[in-house]
């Protein structure tokens, strides 16, 4: 009898034999059995995946509210621009003058794509060549392997920009002089770099880039004929630093500067960034991804390979319906940013108690937590049991350190904004228990 892999292609094999995270089949087995105080309060959290529930209630409402209230437009039922209606475009452009970016934004050099996956994937396909490298800083997200990898052929390369979490406290590591490094050594190997991306706010960490960093980075990138690509997936996310609970944990480097200023000064085809509606307005399940940039062929480039990736029209709609209410807009991004600030601080009280090390987060839905003294075996086995142990013992399901590629063992991705409050409290209660009173 044929063999199940023979039918399909080797990558088709591949896909179909090893998970895209680690952590996959552990989330299918907690979200069936999750915490709910009053039917099953020994249920599991889900802390893994980054997801923003803190706000999810206020977006429903909104989109409930449009659909109910708001007639739908021909347009939505017809095919429409590869790269998002131009009324959407136009509505996303001011979103991010007045509260991301702001700076001016052109609606014109706006692409969209279904999610923010989609969004990497036809990026990547555009600008490299199967076997080009993109260079990210580690640790970072696991996915990024995957969604530059499986269609384009992006080979990843893991920057290691430091060991211990002191090192770099919550200013991202990443300067000129590891970029020369990297540089060489992927040119005495034959290989292109291609490719910079980093996440600003970063995912794990937390750690955002100053605007003095980025214009550096990014002449460097245009000196070397290499894409700077900056995610700016959390960049409404923000902690806030000045909070007299957490201030001292700071030092001042600056308020959040959007990588779209650079872009507009600099006006280079090597410039983009990446922006999705998934974290700070809590819509991962609508698939609303975007690309900025300055490069008109990539533009026309990604114009005929998007048609697959659309957005669909009527999220496109609803999305565009939602931003012209701009009171709600302001009110929203408060509003969100104040309950984020809670959790946030929740977490880290928790862990300052028992002296836990963790990384300040200036944004993000994270904290990136170091359990190395915990471990009892500094190897990837022993972070694993670590893993396995903390679920087992507590229901708590944490993102491993292996996917992000750090070199350290035993650190970890804890998602605060994965449940409202309350239950992250009955969470950080288990695992502070269990913590300080491990079992064997």
């Amino acid at each position: 009898m044929e063999s199940y892999n023979t039918t399909l292609s080797k990558r088709g094999t591949d896909l179909a034999e090893n998970p895209a995270r680690i952590d996959m089949e552990l989330f299918m087995e907690a979200a069936q059995n999750l915490y709910c105080p009053d039917s099953n309060p020994s249920g599991t959290f889900l802390l893994n995946v980054a997801e923003n529930s803190l706000t999810a209630s206020i977006i429903k409402d909104k989109l409930t509210s449009i659909l109910k209230q708001k007639e739908m437009p021909d347009w939505v039922l017809k095919y429409t621009d590869s790269l998002g209606h131009p009324e959407v475009r136009a509505e996303l452009a001011n979103l991010m003058e007045q509260y991301l970016c702001k700076c001016p934004i052109d609606p014109d050099t706006l692409a969209l794509s279904a999610g923010a996956s989609a969004v990497i994937e036809v990026t990547s396909f555009i600008l490299a060549n199967p076997g080009d490298v993109a260079v990210i800083p580690a640790p970072s997200y696991p996915m990024y392997t995957k969604d530059m990898g499986t269609k384009s052929g992006v080979e990843r390369y893991d920057l290691q920009t430091h060991f211990n979490l002191e090192e770099i406290e919550s200013k991202a590591p990443v300067d000129i002089t590891l970029l020369d490094k990297t540089f060489a050594e992927l040119n005495a190997q034959n290989k292109c770099f291609k490719i910079l991306l980093i996440t600003s706010p970063d995912n794990p960490t937390g750690c955002r880039y100053t605007k003095e960093q980025l214009k550096e980075l990014a002449n460097w990138c245009i000196q070397h004929k290499v894409h700077m690509i900056v995610n700016e997936i959390y960049g409404l996310s923000l902690i806030d630093t000045q909070d007299p609970l957490i201030k001292d944990a700071y030092q001042d480097y600056g308020d959040y500067a959007s990588f779209a200023k650079i872009m507009n000064e600099l006006n280079s085809d090597y410039l983009h960034l990446w922006y999705a509606f998934s974290k700070d307005f809590s819509m991962s399940g609508l698939r609303f991804g975007m690309l900025h940039t300055l490069n008109t062929k990539l533009l026309k480039a990604y114009d005929n390979a998007n048609i697959p990736h659309m957005v669909s029209n009527i999220t496109q709609w609803m999305i565009a319906e939602m931003l012209k209410d701009s009171a709600f807009i302001e009110h929203y991004i408060k509003t969100n940013k104040a309950l984020l600030n809670a959790s946030y601080k929740l977490v880290i009280e928790a862990f300052n108690n028992i002296n836990v090390p963790y990384i300040p987060s200036r944004g993000s839905l994270f904290v990136w937590v170091d359990l190395s003294r915990f471990l009892k075996e500094d190897s990837d086995d022993g972070q694993e049991q670590l893993w396995l142990d903390i679920y087992n013992n507590t229901g708590i399901l944490l993102t491993p350190g292996a996917g992000f590629q750090h070199q350290k063992k035993g650190l970890f991705r804890m998602v605060f904004t994965a449940v409202e409050r309350d239950y992250l409290k009955v969470a950080m209660d288990r695992l502070i228990t269990y913590l300080n009173n491990p079992k064997d």
